[in-house]
């Protein structure tokens, strides 16, 4: 398997391109110091099967690359690994159509589970945050029960809609 690793800061992504490549199944083809040289590499070069993205980088942030892969709809599975341990930023990259998503205080027992599970097609979450996807799941639930529809206004909201764009079937 080929892996791209990008994070700015160079000890950490050694000590990770040291551990994956301990594994004979996995190479990684290139390290970047930020987003736009994650770019470059993917312009010029085959996909690797595996992006293992840090969330904050210059210049374009993981954030930012996992929207763009979602956008171009690129056959890449993404590992963000991040310091982030916040709900809301879960639920972003998540929404940014990502595979794994692991903490990076506990990188050194996730990383390799999580690189086997996503690179078999698998999902991977931190287990330190695994009650977010929980949650994020019940909230899906409960918003499919209650979307909002034109049948759910009021007499005068319908005749406001309808002042604005014309008459409602």
């Amino acid at each position: 398997y080929t892996i791209l690793i990008a994070d700015d800061h160079p000890l950490f992504r050694k000590g990770l391109k040291d551990m994956i490549q301990a594994d004979p199944m996995m190479k990684v083809v290139c390290e970047a110091n930020n987003g736009e040289e994650v770019l470059e590499f993917l312009s010029r070069h085959e996909l690797p099967d595996l992006l293992i993205l840090d969330v904050e980088m210059p210049k374009v942030s993981g954030l930012e690359l996992c929207l763009t892969i979602q956008k171009k709809e690129l056959p890449v599975r993404v590992i963000i690994l991040t310091m982030y341990n916040e709900e809301s930023m879960f639920n972003r990259i998540m929404d940014a159509g990502v595979s794994g998503y692991i903490l990076k205080e506990s990188a050194l027992q996730d990383v390799l589970q999580g690189i086997r599970a996503v690179l078999g097609g698998k999902y991977f979450i931190s287990p330190a945050i695994s009650e977010y996807l929980l949650r994020r799941g019940q909230r899906s639930a409960t918003s499919a029960l209650s979307q909002p529809s034109l049948f759910d206004l009021t007499p005068m909201e319908k005749r406001s809609l309808s002042d604005i764009s014309g008459p409602m079937a």
